[in-house]
């Protein structure tokens, strides 16, 4: 393979001097216990915005671990530019006596490898924006036909995604991703436990919020409801939480999908980009712990960087693979995919078109739905006694339909939200002109009936269209689509 060459806008040696070859993983080495928190999407934002010094772009380089063999042909070709990246994170248990092969408090130990974590990242071409797509680890899928180390073959067959990295590694789970989306990756990277602890750390703890208490034996999470600065071991608890979990495996996206928020904020903060201590330590913390496909040199990364350095973690968007159901198949819980939104979802990545996000949310003067249509279940989020109720009561006056009995989701928000599904964008409008303050949320898991969380804020609710509701752009603000990385909402 050709040496990485450092791009002429950061050589200051000239164009075509080549780097050293950044060094390969010994040969034979094992799986490193991995988990990818999606910072490493981070790594080309931070290498264009730092302006590390040349020696320190060798000292990265070094740093990097690559794997050959990753990227095979298959999928459409990124149209006119765009670029998709596979972001992987497994959890090795390989028994090799690493603190991080351990299994959490009350796990059994496990041995294989497990991809934990599996985003397919979009950037888009002209630097639009840039969609994260989290593909749940049970989702049922159909794992292409592969031959596997010791020269067996093996038929294609259905099972849950995470099973095409324990079963063929990262070549088979990026054919897996590819045959699943009809997209052609581009790029693989991964990360590892130690290295997520390390980079979070060297950027002083990240901010979360919680809706309520955290508890957890599996990882030994032990937060109370509110906002916390969470160092690298309590953020490795946080994001990797799923039993206790109402949804599991798709509320521990939503988790990871508010940190990734979280970090990345932290990280185009003044106080990161302008320390180069802090930020060299972030970066050597990063290069160390993320293994990238042979074809992506540190120049790839950077010429990257250069062309997202203008992206804004608000036009960053943060979306799942639609999911219809959780049954039972050959005696495991799966996630079955709704084949037609995914289609629709991977058909815009495909065609290069906006998901989700302030580029998509609808036109001031779209209208609002009929208030009988609206159907929502209220939940308490203050921690307020009886709050929940009184806007039930409030809700049912004004015509909305109240689904079910009224129930606490935590304690300590102040702002409330509207959780909406892809289907209810004008109902979501509708409610949210009912209710001064609130703030519109996408959740592509949801039905029919909308989400009330409500925050100590709540101060009543009043006919849509009435002078003391919102209207115009401000009811309809983040109508469609998924979060972006700039929103700051509480996570369960």
């Amino acid at each position: 393979m050709t040496d990485p060459m450092l791009p002429p806008e950061l050589n200051p040696r000239g164009p075509g001097r080549a780097l050293p070859a950044s060094r390969e993983p010994a040969a034979g080495g094992g799986w490193r216990r991995q988990l990818t928190i999606v910072s490493i999407t981070l790594a080309v934002v931070v290498l264009a915005a730092s302006g590390v010094l040349y020696t320190r772009y060798l000292h990265y380089g070094h740093n990097i671990h690559r794997a050959a063999g990753v990227i095979k042909p298959g999928g459409a070709q990124a149209k006119d530019g765009a670029q998709n990246v596979l972001l992987v994170g497994s959890d090795s248990r390989d028994g090799t006596g690493d603190e991080f092969a351990q299994a959490g408090k009350g796990q059994e130990q496990v041995e294989g490898q497990r991809s934990d974590t599996v985003i397919l990242a979009h950037i888009a071409a002209g630097d639009k924006q840039a969609t994260l797509v989290s593909l749940p680890r049970d989702s049922w899928v159909t794992i292409p036909a592969y031959t596997d180390s010791s020269g067996r073959a093996h038929a294609a067959h259905q099972d849950k995604l995470n099973a095409a990295f324990s079963l063929g590694g990262r070549s088979l789970l990026v054919a897996t991703v590819q045959q699943l989306t009809g997209i052609h990756i581009d790029h693989y990277a991964e990360i590892d436990f130690a290295g997520f602890q390390n980079m979070v750390n060297a950027l002083g703890g990240v901010e979360v919020c919680l809706t309520q208490p955290a508890h957890d034996t599996y990882t030994g999470i032990n937060l109370s409801a509110g906002n916390h600065h969470l160092d690298g071991m309590q953020a490795l608890q946080f994001v990797r939480q799923r039993y206790g979990l109402p949804l599991g495996d798709l509320d521990r996206i939503k988790r990871q999908q508010q940190f990734l928020g979280s970090m990345m904020r932290e990280v185009e903060s003044a106080g990161t980009l302008a320390n180069p201590f802090k930020l060299n330590a972030f970066l050597d913390a990063l290069t160390k712990s993320i293994t990238v496909d042979q074809g992506m040199s540190l120049s790839d990364m950077t010429k990257l960087a250069l062309k997202l350095k203008g992206l804004s973690s608000g036009n960053v968007i943060l979306t799942t693979l639609p999911i219809s159901g959780f049954p039972t198949i050959d005696g495991q819980s799966v996630d079955t995919i709704d084949d037609a939104k995914a289609a629709a979802l991977f058909d815009a990545l495909k065609n290069d078109d906006p998901v989700g996000g302030p580029q998509s949310s609808a036109p001031s003067d779209a209208p609002l739905a009929a208030v009988g249509s609206v159907h929502v279940r209220v939940f308490n989020g203050a921690g307020v006694q009886g709050l929940a109720g009184s806007a039930a009561s409030d809700l049912t006056k004004l015509g909305f339909v109240v689904v079910g009995t009224p129930a606490n989701r935590g304690t300590g928000a102040t702002t409330t939200v509207i959780n909406y599904g892809p289907t209810q964008a004008a109902q979501a409008r509708t409610l949210a002109a009912a209710i001064p303050g609130a703030t519109l949320k996408a959740d592509p898991q949801l039905g029919a009936d909308l989400e009330l969380v409500l925050g100590s804020s709540y101060k009543g609710a009043n006919p849509p269209g009435s002078p003391s509701a919102p209207s115009g752009a401000a009811a309809n603000a983040a109508a469609v689509g998924g979060t972006t990385a700039a929103d700051a909402s509480c996570t369960a």
